[in-house]
């Protein structure tokens, strides 16, 4: 898989994997903040300009007006925030490049930010707040996360709090962009199929030029993160009750950052203990015993540090069952060497899936943004895949070895519960 980078002498990265098979292009751009980048007051601020800058721009003066360009080609225009990136990107047919360049171009450039409208949004946003408050399998995501990294802001929630959202000003954003909103801290990526002579008149006409700062009047400050303090000598378990009737439960264990040698087998391990039907977590809790619905593992990195989270949705009567099962097979995959049978299947199964997925255009484009972002060398998927076929059987239980240990073992549980003894019983790696 082709790709290429470039660096504008604002500081501005330029990424570009072009599909010449494709009849879509898709514009992205990249911004190196999130909610780790902010501070408690911030909070939330990084997921609220992923909203805001929808809202209204110096062309394009309302949320109606970008939304009637986009639609009017039949493009399809969104956004994300995570703890450590925003991303906005619109996605159309080929010939629509200049068009949606332009516009996501404005959006970032010249947001209008209006109070009328950053007050009706708290609303939208604090709905939003409350609705995922009501979705236990998404909730206990982040009541992992405050628990795991209860003093750092990488703990917070992206999306802030009611109190942190309904406070923000104009002023607050207009500083935020100012800081984190620079070229040097943003990477514009255009995938699928394009013209790339075009792609470089329309990179010149509107970013070669601009400051390193974005807004007007701001200059170049630092765009900083706060780094990790935490450190865990213990078991943490947090209960929070709800009477549902469906138990949610994540176990968690503080992982390894971006770039660490040892992250190949750690894929190669959560595909072991929850990739796919087959696995050893699903087979023991879902189809041997019937203990719950979903059961998963997923591991993930930061710039300082990582995390790996074994997740179930389980009957109430149940949990503390599922919770032994999940922890016997972290104990077995630690002390037994995995078959190299299982590993092929969960090699396979890690390549198969990423070879689906790449399939996209958007997909394939956020694989080198990541890694453009926050690794010091950009590996295509062909190299990735090449990591994962060496990674051997005493590479993954050391790998299990280093994560799976009871000083390292955080536990939220969402369900109808109030006491902590029976987990505490059974927590024990």
């Amino acid at each position: 898989m082709k790709y290429s980078k470039k660096v504008l002498s604002n500081g501005l990265t330029i990424i570009e994997v072009p599909s010449h098979d494709a009849e879509s292009v898709v514009v992205d751009f990249f911004v190196k903040t999130g909610s780790r980048s902010e501070s408690a007051k911030e909070n939330g601020i990084s997921h609220f300009l992923e909203h805001f800058l929808f809202k209204g721009t110096k062309k394009y003066p309302s949320a109606m007006a970008i939304s009637e360009v986009v639609d009017a080609i039949g493009g399809e225009m969104n956004a994300n925030t995570g703890k450590e990136h925003t991303q906005f990107y619109i996605k159309a047919a080929s010939k629509h490049l200049p068009l949606i360049f332009e516009v996501l171009t404005d959006m970032v450039q010249n947001p209008l930010l209006d109070k009328e409208e950053m007050e009706r949004e708290k609303g939208v946003i604090v709905e939003e707040i409350n609705m995922y408050k009501d979705m236990p399998m998404a909730e206990i995501d982040n009541v992992l996360e405050r628990t795991m990294w209860p003093n750092d802001a990488l703990g917070r929630d992206i999306a802030g709090t009611k109190e942190t959202v309904t406070s923000f000003t104009r002023e607050m954003f207009a500083n935020y962009i100012g800081r984190h909103y620079q070229t040097s801290n943003m990477i514009l990526g255009v995938s699928g199929k394009y013209n790339s002579a075009e792609l470089n008149r329309l990179i010149k006409k509107y970013w070669l030029s601009t400051t390193r700062g974005i807004l007007v009047g701001h200059k170049d400050s630092p765009c900083g993160w706060e780094k990790v303090h935490d450190k865990q000598s213990g078991l943490r378990l947090k209960l929070q009750f709800k009477q549902t009737e469906q138990a949610h439960l994540a176990l968690g264990f503080k992982g390894f950052a971006y770039g660490d040698k040892r992250n190949s087998a750690v894929s190669v391990l959560a595909s072991v203990l929850g990739g796919g039907m087959s696995s050893r977590l699903f087979t023991e809790v879902r189809e041997k015993r019937g203990l719950g619905y979903y059961v998963r593992s997923s591991p993930g990195s930061y710039q300082d540090t990582g995390s790996f989270t074994v997740s179930a949705g389980v009957q109430v009567d149940k949990i503390y069952e599922a919770i032994s099962v999940i922890i016997s097979e972290l104990k077995k995959i630690k002390n037994v060497p995995v078959a190299e049978k299982e590993i092929l299947k969960a090699k396979e199964y890690i390549k198969g899936k990423s070879i689906l997925a790449l399939e996209d255009n958007q997909v394939r484009l956020d694989w080198f943004l990541e890694r453009a972002a926050f690794l010091k060398n950009i590996e295509t998927p062909e190299e990735i895949f090449k990591k994962i076929d060496a990674v051997t059987p005493s590479a993954i239980q050391k790998a299990a070895r280093d994560l799976f240990q009871n000083k390292n073992l955080t536990l939220a549980v969402i369900g109808p519960y109030k006491s902590e003894i029976q987990f505490k019983k059974i927590l024990k790696i």
